[in-house]
């Protein structure tokens, strides 16, 4: 577990982001501290995916900054992995004329390192199919080894949950908790994100509505109105 500080880990400050007349982002702050594992929950159109879009270097904010252990941090798509961060997406964008192996391969430090990730992800037997050929939720699992074979520091997961069964999603709650990484966390899933979350942002229409532990977040009514009583 990595040491805390005030500056340590990464920070997003005042961040709002416009697509033509639409707001996306209004005025969103958000600490990342090592270690720990943050989710960023909301109604369909909240704005989650384009927060993930900002981090990642696809989208440029009109305003705000980001801070990584205190320093300004703006990285481009390709440059995420040399800065220490991974991320999945919310499909499964894998190469399908490459072998599972190959697309893990894709970015890592070394070979070892894909198949380790292969092995903690419990798919080191299909490292030599093709993707296309595998389950859905067994492609689900290539997309996080092959994050995971970088070794990030900071481990960001675009819906993982989306389209496993109750087994799978145990299974994923089970690596998140175990992973020694940070992790910012994307979900619908409110089970899983609710008992792996150390700390929850919750956003309606692009704007901060709430920030707090699960328990809390469980017990905000603006929350309630604007995503977990509509989900439910």
């Amino acid at each position: 577990m990595s040491t805390d500080s005030a500056e340590s880990g990464l920070s997003l400050h005042h961040i709002t982001v416009r697509f033509g007349g639409l707001l996306a982002l209004d005025d969103v702050s958000l600490r990342v501290p090592p270690g720990r594992v943050v989710g960023i929950i909301g109604p369909n159109g909240a704005g989650k995916t384009t927060l993930f879009n900002v981090v990642s270097g696809f989208v440029t904010p009109q305003s705000g900054a980001m801070t990584l252990d205190g320093k300004p941090f703006r990285a481009r798509p390709h440059q995420l992995i040399r800065h220490g961060l991974a991320r999945t997406l919310q499909g499964v964008g894998q190469f399908d004329g490459m072998t599972v192996l190959d697309n893990v391969q894709v970015g890592p430090r070394s070979e070892n390192d894909a198949w380790a990730a292969l092995e903690r992800c419990g798919i080191a037997e299909h490292a030599r199919q093709f993707p296309k050929t595998l389950p859905y939720a067994k492609r689900k699992r290539v997309e996080l080894a092959r994050a995971l074979a970088a070794r990030p520091r900071i481990l960001m997961l675009d819906e993982p949950a989306g389209g496993l069964d109750t087994d799978e999603i145990r299974w994923l709650a089970d690596l998140i908790r175990e992973s020694e990484c940070t992790v910012l966390l994307v979900e619908h899933h409110m089970e899983l994100v609710m008992s792996v979350c150390d700390e929850i942002l919750v956003l309606d229409f692009g704007k901060p509505i709430a920030l707090g532990a699960p328990a809390e977040i469980r017990s905000n009514d603006k929350v309630a109105e604007a995503y977990l009583g509509a989900a439910a």
